[in-house]
């Protein structure tokens, strides 16, 4: 079956995107990072470069169209993958409390502001088949689009301590397994860190389309 030609454009985006972040990883990111002024600086960042991951993650998260993968790639070089994805977790349970609120409080129109009109389909598309069951699904597997879906429930009926819980235990799991398939990779190397950085391209892929027809599919069941 012939693609139309909006899905060939967006393969031709989605492939110029790729060209180019690799492009960026390559040049100017990795030889940044496995730079021994940039060790000697991190180290000497202490207990202080907690906050900067941290507080880096949560602003990406809240507004949208800031990339957070700086702010990860930053937490696993400096501090390892355990410590690095405990920072992602706490960072990711600071800015979903946040981005929910917002949302509840102030609604649809400031929400747009934050991440974009063209991104408020994201929030839509989770918003048209709200439930626990459809939260739970999409913190397991839609880390990909993890803040539009904080930003989401907070404009849906359900409460916050069931949307907190459910947030906190499946970010857990979401969390352990990516310790468990990286926690044996040296992310002081250019290879490490390209093996990473691709592993999460790639799943985020994987996985955002799986909640997109997820999604879909709970549509059509509602109609």
């Amino acid at each position: 079956m012939a693609l139309s030609k909006k899905t060939r454009v967006e393969i031709v985006k989605l492939i110029a995107i790729i060209i180019f972040l690799y492009a960026m990883l390559r040049m100017v990111l990795i030889p940044l990072i496995v730079s021994e002024g940039f060790k000697e600086f991190t180290a000497g960042l202490g207990f202080f470069g907690y906050f900067i991951v941290i507080g880096y993650t949560v602003l990406s998260h809240v507004f949208a169209p800031l990339a957070g993968t700086p702010g990860v790639l930053l937490g696993v070089t400096i501090y390892g993958v355990k410590i690095g994805m405990f920072l992602l977790y706490v960072a990711s349970l600071i800015s979903a409390t946040v981005n929910f609120w917002i949302s509840r409080k102030f609604g649809r129109k400031l929400v747009t502001k934050l991440v974009g009109e063209k991104s408020m389909k994201e929030v839509d598309e989770f918003t048209s088949v709200e439930g626990k069951q459809v939260l739970i699904i999409s913190r397991l597997f839609g880390f990909p689009i993890f803040e539009f879906i904080s930003y989401a429930a907070g404009l849906t009926n359900i409460s916050f301590k069931n949307y907190f819980v459910i947030t906190a235990i499946a970010s857990i799991f979401t969390n352990i397994a990516a310790y468990l398939v990286f926690r044996n990779i040296n992310f002081q190397s250019e290879t490490g860190i390209i093996v990473w950085i691709g592993s999460i391209i790639g799943a985020g892929l994987i996985f955002g389309f799986f909640i997109k027809s997820y999604l879909k599919k709970k549509r059509e069941e509602l109609k």
